[in-house]
């Protein structure tokens, strides 16, 4: 019989577990181009303790983590891409993104187990960018769906 199942109080990864943020994160990284007025999705394997996105192309990006309510994105990278309607994607409509400028970065301290990025300049064509995630021992299975005030435009 396993120690957790003789004692009640031995801890292991979760969501609420201190230890599991506090210790370095296994890397992950992973890159796309994407076109004109299109958002993406990728899938973390595992709950970050924090990630980095960066903006290697020449158009602004948008960051954010809710896909579009007209569009469901359902595979990674380009390969899942669906078109960018701002006038319904209320993730836009009400400023619920970050905006990561040509040649800029930004790191998210955050939990989450998928990130969305939209080209929305076409002005300024195609885009590309990377992301490194430093991944906890924690299962993206236990992450819950992110909603609300300042996520999905509610």
């Amino acid at each position: 019989m396993a120690l957790k199942e003789q004692v009640s109080n031995v801890y292991g990864v979760g969501l609420r577990n201190v230890g599991s943020y506090q210790v370095s994160g296994t890397p992950w990284v992973t890159g796309s181009a994407i076109a004109v007025d299109k958002s993406q999705r990728h899938s973390l394997p595992l709950v970050p303790k924090s990630f980095t996105f960066i903006n290697t192309g020449n158009p602004d990006l948008y960051v954010h983590f809710i896909d579009g309510v007209t569009n469901a994105i359902t595979a990674d990278g380009d390969g899942g891409a669906q078109t960018f309607d701002p006038s319904a994607d209320l993730w836009f409509t009400r400023n619920h993104f970050i905006t990561v400028a040509k040649g800029a970065s930004v790191t998210f301290d955050v939990k989450c187990k998928f990130i969305f990025i939209t080209n929305d300049s076409s002005s300024a064509g195609a885009g590309s960018y990377q992301i490194f995630a430093e991944l906890t021992n924690i299962p993206a299975a236990r992450m819950y769906e992110l909603t609300g005030s300042g996520i999905d435009g509610t």
